[in-house]
């Protein structure tokens, strides 16, 4: 991959953050599976309302329950490996495809050309656009 190739996936990269750090965080709720994938989304300066389903959740019933009340939009960012869409389906089921916003994790499986198949490898696969 040449320099301009790579200076377009951190350009893009980069617009896929702002567009995340773009929405309401009393709106939206960000929904990553555990907390590399927020470190990682951290690190590239992610700062939504972002939680994790592991830590905040018992379960994607509780997860729809707490969603309903406080919030109107649910951003899924969970991993785009078979568990992650096991589980995206699960919870978009739950909520009948209402509130759900898929465009940016198809969005970042565009961006990244399906390399990165886990939130976490996010940041690695980042720093390594940023290399010579």
């Amino acid at each position: 991959m040449d320099r301009n190739e790579k200076l377009h996936i951190i350009r893009e990269i980069n617009d896929f953050i702002d567009q995340i750090n773009s929405e309401s965080p009393e709106d939206s709720l960000i929904l990553v599976e555990g907390k590399r994938d927020l470190q990682a989304l951290a690190y590239l300066g992610c700062n939504g309302n972002i939680r994790m389903y592991h830590h905040h959740f018992k379960n994607p019933i509780d997860l729809v329950d707490k969603f309903r009340n406080n919030y109107k939009k649910l951003i899924l960012l969970l991993d785009l490996d078979r568990s992650g869409e096991i589980m995206t389906k699960k919870i978009s089921n739950l909520l009948n495809q209402k509130y759900i916003d898929h465009k940016y994790r198809m969005r970042l499986l565009s961006i990244t050309q399906g390399r990165v198949k886990t939130i976490e490898e996010l940041k690695s696969f980042y720093d390594s656009m940023q290399e010579n």
